[in-house]
């Protein structure tokens, strides 16, 4: 491979990986918060076992604003980590933008409870299922 093609396919690669970013930053929070409300659902659950929750948001002051709450037995976590990365990355970015302040207090992860199938958290903190575009 003489250096001409290899310049070629690097320079290629580069503005394919740069417009692919172009396009996750076109999406509003709004829109990422609805993409994790639908790839959640209702949280349906067989077992309190596959009740978990992520930590959701990015306080001026440090830490999350809260902790989503979803199943184990529907959501694919992975893309669930990615859907949050976006929403928390944007949600940093209206923080500094809109020069928001929060209070210093910790966010406290919920209890989770198992109630007529579907996960729920308790607890000031808790995003439960549907409720993300809400606390946008």
């Amino acid at each position: 491979m003489d250096f001409s093609t290899l310049t070629l396919i690097l320079v290629s690669t580069t503005l394919f990986l740069f417009s692919c970013a172009a396009v996750e930053q076109d999406k509003t929070i709004e829109q990422v918060a609805d993409e994790i409300d639908e790839l959640i659902g209702n949280a349906e659950a067989d077992s309190i076992e596959q009740c978990a929750i992520m930590p959701i948001g990015v306080k001026p002051a440090g830490g999350p604003w809260g902790y989503l709450v979803y199943s184990s037995k529907d959501t694919d976590r992975g893309e669930l980590e990615d859907l949050v990365s976006d929403y928390n990355k944007l949600d940093a970015a209206r923080n500094e933008e809109t020069d928001t302040f929060s209070t210093a207090d910790f966010a406290t992860e919920p209890t989770l409870q198992l109630q007529d199938g579907k996960c729920i958290g308790e607890g000031r903190y808790a995003w439960n299922p549907g409720e993300v575009r809400d606390n946008t």
